[in-house]
């Protein structure tokens, strides 16, 4: 019984591609699950999901004023009132999300 030689090395060699290409398909779905977000803002340590959450309420907050001015449910004053007390509180947040970070930062890398 003679084999004929070609085709089974054309057999092997389709073989070893697909086996190649299964490697590389399972490699690059191990990559992609460990590069995965720890959160799903996208973010991937708690001090940037903090900054995040933080901007998203900020953002929030001064979109519920403007709503609130524009149909005259709080004055020209109070306005601007509420909105200097807003960005206050906004500015000492991320401040002190900055300071946890430092403290966290040094602290780690001694």
């Amino acid at each position: 019984m003679m084999v004929n030689r070609k085709k089974v090395l054309a057999m092997a060699l389709a073989g070893v591609i697909s086996f190649g290409f299964t490697g590389a398909a399972f490699t690059a779905a191990a990559e992609a699950a460990e590069h995965e977000a720890a959160y799903e803002d996208g973010t991937h340590n708690k001090y940037s999901h903090r900054l995040q959450e933080e901007d998203r309420n900020h953002r929030q907050n001064v979109l519920s004023l403007r709503y609130k001015k524009r149909y005259g449910q709080i004055s020209d004053e109070e306005y601007d009132k509420q909105m200097k007390k807003e960005q206050e509180r906004h500015d000492q947040a991320v401040k002190d999300i900055k300071a946890d970070y430092e403290k966290h930062k040094f602290r780690h890398n001694n």
